[in-house]
C-alpha cells in the first residue's frame, strides 16, 4: 500500500492538509486581525525573533502607551534645558548685581518654583550638579548640591 504512493503526492497532501488547517486556525482566531490587515488598516510588522525571546508579547495599546512616554520624555528634555538657560541667566545677573547668598537663594527659588516636572524628575540631581558648577565656575557665592536640592522644596523663610 506504501509503494503506491510516491513522495512527491505525499507531499501535496501534507501541503493541502496544512494550508486548509492554517486557513482554519487564521479564520477562527485571527478574523479581526486578518480583516484589518487586508483592509489596510493595519501593517503587517514582522519582528526579529531572536534566542532566547525574553519579552512580554506587545499588542497594539502598549506601543502607543510607548509613543506618549517617548514624548513625554521629550518634553522633560525641553523642559530641562529650557531652566539651564534660565538659571544661567540667573547667575549671570546675580554676578552683574552682586547679590548676597540668601538674595540669590530666594531668586533661584523663585526660577526652580516655575519648573515643577523637573522637581519630581530624574534628571533634578543633574540639575543641581549644573547649578552647582555654574556657580563655582562664574566666582558666586557656593552652593553644595544638597543646598541647592533644599531650594526646590524651600518656601521662602
Amino acid at each position: 500500500m506504501f509503494t503506491q504512493i510516491s513522495w512527491t503526492d505525499y507531499l501535496l497532501a501534507v501541503s493541502i492538509l496544512l494550508a486548509i488547517y492554517y486557513l482554519f486556525v487564521g479564520v477562527r482566531y485571527f478574523s479581526g486581525d486578518l480583516k484589518a490587515l487586508l483592509t489596510g488598516k493595519r501593517k503587517l510588522t514582522l519582528k526579529p525573533s531572536g534566542f532566547p525571546q525574553n519579552e512580554p508579547l506587545q499588542n497594539e495599546a502598549s506601543e502607543d502607551i510607548s509613543v506618549t512616554t517617548d514624548e513625554d520624555t521629550d518634553d522633560e528634555f525641553a523642559e530641562v534645558e529650557h531652566l539651564i538657560e534660565k538659571v544661567q541667566t540667573v547667575i549671570t545677573d546675580a554676578l552683574g548685581k552682586q547679590l548676597v547668598k540668601e538674595e540669590f537663594k530666594h531668586y533661584l527659588r523663585l526660577v526652580l518654583k516655575d519648573y515643577p516636572n523637573v522637581k519630581t524628575s530624574g534628571l533634578r540631581p543633574s540639575v543641581n550638579e549644573l547649578i552647582v558648577s555654574e556657580c563655582e565656575k562664574q566666582g558666586i557665592v557656593a552652593f553644595n548640591e544638597e543646598e541647592v536640592d533644599a531650594l526646590w522644596s524651600e518656601e521662602r523663610q
